[in-house]
């Protein structure tokens, strides 16, 4: 009874079979087609590819350095070859033959027949458009060469002077010689165009950044790799798309960021390649690129685009570029854009800098202890830095900044020898008539004010040095040297104190800094520089330079000094014009204490052992116990 059920069961088994059996049949086939064509299709472009290649290895068998321009094929015919070439190219395959390709492409410039040479097949209306994508597209595989090859390679040192002569050739009419005919003159200007529409899509596409890397790796050594033909073709052609588009902002700004920055960029190319300085100078770069990085926005991006390691670098490559301009372009520009600009990138840089080592921090050979670490290649790099570095504080930037704001700041005051000291009079009504005398003929005399012109101009100069004697910490030593070279500057510096008023501006240095605790006004920066550099200058000083030759300070003017800073400390100590916090960080004046009898502590520092020449000098006065007190006469042999 149940056999019927049994069957239909069995029937219905069978089917289903049946059917996946010949589903699987069907995929089995249509793997087995697909597997086919794409075999096929593999074999196929393979033997496209060899045959392409095999054309293309036909054509330019000939091309080699010794080829001659007779021996060149009609550019319209190699035009299509190369075209299916670059269908098929492989970076690391087809590297030679690339170079072939490139070797052909400058060789053909040379032409005057516009069927031989290659730019002849842009004359094509019909090819015209197609050529132009065309001949970007080499040029940018040039550029992707270029990432990968290393100049301390020999072998790569061919490839990259090859590859950067097909880019220079054609971002450029120069080498054109089809050109050069009378009957192409009204060409000239729409090639040039193209030229620099080609620039401007290499530009879009990275250009500077492939530029930037071929130098790091070329100049960032101990021992460089480019030659002088190298480094002016990269030179060259980091230039032209910024002088042919008219120095835009955005241009002087990668400009800035991608090749100002490289290492010692500035002083290589004044060694090797002279011309390119030549080019920047003539194009007035240097002013246009003080006048982008005097916009606060401009400055940030360029500095976090660079951080600490690589502004320092754009530092240094910047005051070269002064130096070598000094006779020239930094007569224009050096207060107030170069001062500010200079100023504002060593207090970005001052932000890295810490005061103690950590786990955070690495050491720098210039700034100390650095938030960022250093790379290799900017480590051998640090010599040339610092010799741009010392630039800033050279003689003839010293002179023709700081010197020069000085001498317009005493022109009204011409120097004249200190009147002799009279022998102190018994009577006691004389001695006040002539002090009265005294102060009424110094109310009279003309001077110099803070805030004026003349004062802010040597104040925001002395700010420069004093912030690079912050930032550069490793260069202090240095630095102090440069400034007190010849004494010449330091002594005009003490004039301008003196021309501030009565006890060097004593009364408006106090009322400035009721009003400014912090000590942030940059006049105090006057004060603070002179200080640091007559520290460094009476340690250098032996006894006959100081007592005996006199020059270019006399002992009166130590005895100023000393009562100046006495009242000055004194003041602002009793008055609570000081913040205890800023005391340390902002103030470096050092302090000359006297005892009662006015005799300075044999346990003084070096640089304030002069002093104790000054209490043994003339009569002087001294607070104690915050009243004015004349100083007793010393004995010389206390001294």
């Amino acid at each position: 009874m149940f056999k019927p059920e049994s069957q239909k069961g069995t029937f219905l088994e069978q089917t289903k079979a049946a059917r996946e059996e010949r589903a699987l049949e069907k995929k089995k086939e249509n793997a087995a087609i697909t597997i086919q064509a794409h075999i096929r299709g593999w074999l196929a472009r393979c033997q496209f590819r060899l045959l392409i290649l095999e054309e293309y290895d036909n054509e330019m068998k000939t091309i080699n350095e010794e080829v001659k321009l007779a021996d060149l094929k009609p550019s319209l015919h190699m035009y299509r070859i190369i075209q299916r070439f670059l269908m098929v190219w492989k970076k690391e395959r087809d590297k030679d033959r690339f170079d072939k390709l490139c070797r052909y492409l400058v060789l053909s410039l040379e032409a005057e027949n516009g069927r031989v040479s290659y730019v002849g097949v842009a004359l094509n209306k019909e090819f015209a458009i197609s050529w132009i994508a065309h001949i970007k597209d080499i040029l940018w595989k040039c550029c992707e060469y270029l990432e990968g090859l290393r100049p301390d390679v020999p072998s790569d040192t061919r490839s990259i002077l090859l590859l950067l002569h097909t880019l220079v050739s054609f971002t450029a009419t120069n080498t054109w010689a089809l050109l050069r005919a009378a009957n192409m003159a009204p060409l000239r200007a729409g090639m040039a165009q193209l030229c620099a529409n080609i620039m401007g899509h290499l530009f879009m596409r990275g250009f500077y950044i492939t530029l930037k890397a071929l130098l790091v790796k070329g100049l960032a050594r101990s021992k460089v790799c480019l030659k002088h033909v190298s480094l002016s073709a990269i030179m060259t052609l980091a230039t032209r798309p910024l002088i042919s588009a008219g120095l835009t902002d955005k241009l002087v700004s990668m400009f800035l960021i991608h090749i100002v920055s490289v290492p010692a960029l500035i002083h290589h190319l004044h060694t090797l390649a002279p011309e390119c300085l030549g080019v920047l100078e003539s194009s007035d770069f240097l002013l246009r690129a003080l006048e982008l990085l005097s916009g606060e926005q401009d400055m940030r991006i360029v500095f976090n685009t660079l951080e600490g390691n690589y502004a320092l670098c754009l530092l240094a490559n910047l005051i070269q570029l002064v130096y070598l301009q000094r006779d020239t372009t930094f007569q224009l520009i050096h207060f107030p854009m170069f001062t500010l600009v200079i100023t504002r990138l060593l207090e970005s840089c001052q932000h890295y800098v810490t005061t103690k080592q950590s786990n955070l921090t690495h050491w720098n050979p210039v700034l100390g202890w650095f938030a960022q670490s250093l790379d290799p290649g900017l480590q051998e790099a640090i010599p040339q830095v610092k010799d741009q570095l010392f630039l800033l504080w050279s003689q003839p930037v010293v002179a023709a900044l700081l010197g020069s704001a000085l001498d317009q700041a005493l022109e009204q005051f011409p120097e004249t020898p200190p009147p002799p000291t009279p022998p102190p009079s018994s009577n006691l009504f004389k001695r006040a008539l002539e002090a009265r005398t005294n102060r009424a003929n110094a109310a009279k005399q003309l001077r110099n004010k803070l805030g004026s012109p003349e004062t802010t101009k040597v104040a925001l100069i002395c700010t420069l040095y004093h912030t690079a004697l912050n930032t550069l910490t490793q260069l202090r030593l240095d630095i102090l040297t440069g400034l007190c070279y010849q004494d010449k500057i330091l002594y005009q510096l003490w004039r301008f104190l003196t021309s501030l008023g009565p006890h060097c501006g004593l009364k408006p240095f106090l009322n400035l800094l009721s009003v400014n605790t912090k000590g942030s006004a940059p006049e105090f920066n006057i004060l603070i520089l002179f200080a640091d550099c007559m520290t460094h200058y009476v340690t250098i000083l032996d006894d006959i330079e100081m007592y005996e030759q006199q020059k270019p300070f006399t002992l009166n003017d130590y005895i100023s000094m000393s009562s100046f800073l006495n009242h000055f400390l004194f003041t602002g100590i009793m008055n609570n014009y000081f913040e205890p916090k800023s005391i340390k960080q902002q103030w470096s004046v050092p302090f000359v204490p006297h005892t009662a009898d006015g005799v300075v502590p044999q346990r003084l520092s070096p640089q304030l052992h002069a002093a104790r020449s000054l209490a043994c000098q003339g009569s002087t006065y001294i607070c104690v116990h915050g009243r004015p007190r004349q100083r007793q006469e010393a004995q010389p042999g206390n001294c």
